[in-house]
């Protein structure tokens, strides 16, 4: 699956379609109003031609990557300080028709870390 910034200059490739897709409330996702597929590093391919602009906080355990051009939020990608390596894939860049029938999960980074589907009796 091939996605890409407004403009074109960031490509992320995906070896294959996500089963589901993720909205986070943590403090800045719900900034971004991403939808995240998860990837393993190995299943990810990013392309460009001006090099991404990347943002990293905190513990700095996340590097969010933005095209330096038209500032569309394409991917992030785990760091050494992180346990687990993965890389998600923002699939806002998708086609309405490539994510309608795909379950959207939300995730409460703001407090519990846990799926709000999960927590429902």
């Amino acid at each position: 699956m091939e996605l890409g910034c407004h403009c074109g200059n960031v490509q992320v490739v995906a070896s294959q379609s996500p089963v589901d897709l993720t909205a986070c409330n943590c403090s800045i996702c719900r900034r971004y109003a991403a939808y995240w597929a998860y990837y393993s590093p190995e299943q990810v391919t990013v392309s460009y031609r001006q090099e991404p602009l990347v943002y990293s906080w905190k513990d700095r355990s996340i590097e969010f990557n933005f095209c330096s051009n038209c500032g569309c939020i394409t991917h992030y990608h785990t760091t050494e300080t992180s346990p687990e390596q993965k890389v998600g894939i923002n699939f806002r860049m998708a086609t309405v028709a490539e994510i309608e029938n795909l379950q959207l999960r939300h995730l409460d980074g703001a407090s519990s870390w846990q799926y709000l589907e999960e927590l429902l009796p």
